[in-house]
Order: structure tokens, then sequence, then C-alpha cells
């Protein structure tokens, strides 16, 4: 691999807001989803649903976008026996808790507004919350269980129809200390267990066929309350024009050959956390950002607020991580993601050496850094 990061540098400048902030009512908790569609509009959504509001953005770049309303999801959220239209996770659970909105994708073709969505069995599950030992009012550390749902609108992210949960872990979604109304199924054994997929960004290929969903798995020891580590890993689902947005096949052992619920998957970067993807445009390159998962340190601090970035050249075997810095400090945040800064470009593509860095923590308002590309 030609190595891009040890001949350039990311520099970091001036610092400014965006319009997701909390005076607003948008308490972002992710890597905040983007997507230019065919009409040259730049679309957003920010917030999620225990906390403020989930708003809808448009403009034509970071400069002027505005919330034009907050949406409205024609399902309920929150307790098991109401929320996501009853319809089940795919291991016949019944599905509890909020969306958090980290990916959005607008089809060419009929305009339709897809949303892919984070969802935890221990947040907002009004009673009916659980985690790996059981009953929560907030998990133990973090322990409960992540989906990936899909929903889509027809009317430009006003309203939203709950489709389907789109991408499941391996493991089913409960240990044998707690069953949630599974059954006859056999819960995870004590010790290290997975807590599903999720804490996600999307990347849609603008120059290929496939949509990308870059998702972590979590692995806990349920002994000791400590993560073990914080893997990323792939699935995609080929483009289409009708209006349909097809299944997830996850990467494992060399190719995309597993299902999007239950497969196995491999991964593709180590102890990284909310990894996203953007392609530099003048350099041929994939760059993952991302913030550092240390299983060596004490449990409070487990994820650390540095920005790491990695080059790759085929979205699926990646550098070593570069730590960034600003002023000769330790630059980032719970949450970075590189984007395009100009009026015409996908959010995910960096035409030329300029752009910016969305930095935000859990529920925090979403800053905004230039940044430059330049030789060492």
């Amino acid at each position: 691999m030609d190595n891009f990061l040890s001949r350039y540098k990311i520099c970091i400048g001036d610092q400014s807001e965006t319009p997701f902030l909390n005076r607003f009512g948008i308490y972002q908790d992710g890597t905040t989803p983007l997507f230019r569609d065919t009409d040259g509009k730049l679309w957003a959504m920010s917030g999620h649903s225990h906390a403020g509001h989930i708003g809808m953005f448009c403009g034509t770049s970071l400069d002027d976008l505005k919330e034009l309303y907050p949406i409205n999801t024609l399902f309920c959220v929150g307790h098991a026996e109401y929320a996501y239209a009853g319809i089940r996770y795919p291991e016949g659970i019944k599905p509890r808790g909020s969306i958090w909105p980290f990916g959005l994708y607008i089809c060419p073709g009929t305009h339709r507004f897809f949303c892919f969505f984070h969802n935890e069995t221990g947040w907002n599950g009004m009673g009916t919350a659980y985690d790996s030992l059981g009953l929560c009012d907030t998990p133990r550390f973090d322990s409960d269980f992540r989906h990936i749902g899909l929903m889509h609108s027809d009317d430009e992210g006003k309203n939203w129809v709950f489709d389907r949960w789109i991408l499941t872990s391996e493991s089913v979604c409960f240990t044998e200390k707690y069953n949630p109304g599974a059954g006859k199924m056999l819960g995870q054994a004590s010790g290290r267990i997975s807590l599903g997929s999720g804490d996600f960004s999307l990347y849609t290929d603008p120059y290929g066929e496939y949509i990308y969903l870059v998702y972590n798995i979590i692995h806990v020891n349920m002994e000791t309350g400590a993560w073990e580590d914080c893997d990323v890993y792939i699935a995609r689902s080929r483009k289409r024009s009708d209006g349909v947005m097809g299944d997830f096949v996850k990467y494992y052992e060399g190719a995309f050959c597993e299902a999007g619920n239950f497969g196995k998957e491999t991964p593709i970067a180590h102890n990284s956390w909310h990894a996203r993807i953007v392609y530099l445009k003048k350099y041929k390159k994939y760059i993952l950002t991302s913030s550092p998962m240390r299983p060596e340190k004490e449990i409070s601090r487990v994820i650390e607020d540095v920005m790491e970035v990695r080059e790759s050249e085929d979205l699926l075997h990646w550098s070593e991580p570069v730590r960034l810095e600003k002023g000769g400090q330790a630059f980032g945040n719970h949450y970075v993601a590189m984007v395009a800064d100009d009026r015409k470009n996908p959010p995910n593509v960096i035409e030329g050496d300029e752009g910016a860095i969305l930095s935000n923590h859990n529920g925090t308002n979403v800053d905004r850094f230039r940044f430059t590309i330049e030789k060492k």
C-alpha cells in the first residue's frame, strides 16, 4: 500500500458552529448523517428520540444548512409492547427503546428518503429496558444490545415509516442471566459477550454500485464490566433506483458472503469507535476516521477523545492509525467525521485538499473544524 499518511498530514484549522445545537433542541449522539440528493441539495438529520427532537436539515452546504422541521415517526418508540409497529427484532424479541439516526440515503430515482438508525435495548424502554444482567433504568457498563433499523419517508423527511431491522450480529441479543421473552432460545453464556451490531455510519460509494454500513461490535466481560474490544465491520447492499432498499451482506473472511441478520463477520479494523469513511478524490484514497478504544484503560475512559485516521485503497484493508493534533495537542472527541465542505460534492467525497471535521460528544453541540491536507 502506498503510504499516503506518511507523506501528508491533516492540519486542523478554525472552529465554528453548526446548526446541530442543544439550544435548538438537538442533542446529537453519534456522527451526523448527511446526503446530497440528485438536485444538489444537502440534507442532514440530527438528534435522537429521547432527548430534544430529531430535526431534518437542508441547504446547499455546511454554511447554510437550516432545520426545516422536526421529524415525525408514524410508529412509537420506547415500551416493548408498542414500539416499532410490533415488528420484532430478528431474534423474535419485542423491540424497545430509541432511535439514533446515523445513516441517510436518498433514492436517485424516486426521492424516497431512507434513514438507518441505531437502537439499544437498555435506553428509554419505559420499564422494559434491559441489559446483559436484566431489566434496567440505564444499562450497566453499557452492556445492552444493539441492532440497526431502517425507516423511510416519502415527504422529504417529515414523516417516517418503520421498515425492518436490517443488521443483527451473529450472537443473540440477550444472555443466560435474563430472558426478555425469547422462549426456548438460548442466550449468550455469562462471561465475554457480544453487544450486537450498531454504533455505525453509512458510506455511499458515488463511483460504485454499493451502499456500505460500517459498524461496531463491542465485546464486554460480564464479570468485570470491562470492554474487551470494539472492532469495526462492514456490510453492503446494492444501490437501486426504484425506491426499494435491499438486504445487506456482511464481509466475512475475504468476501461479502454472510447474511446481514445473524451472519458471521470479520473485522476490518480493531479497537476503533464510530468509524466513518470518506474518499479523497485527488489522492484516490479512502480515509477512515474514528476514536480509539483502549482495553487497558480504566472502565470510565475506555474511549479516548482523540481522532485517529487510517487509509485504504479498497475499503477492506486499512493502515495502522495515525493520531491528529491541533496546536501540538491531541485533537478529537467522542465522535469525529471528515466531510466535504463545498456546494457540489457528496458529503463523503473530498475533492481537493480542504474539508471539514464534525466533532461532538454524547448529546453535545456539534462543532465544525476546517482542515487542509499538506505535505509533511
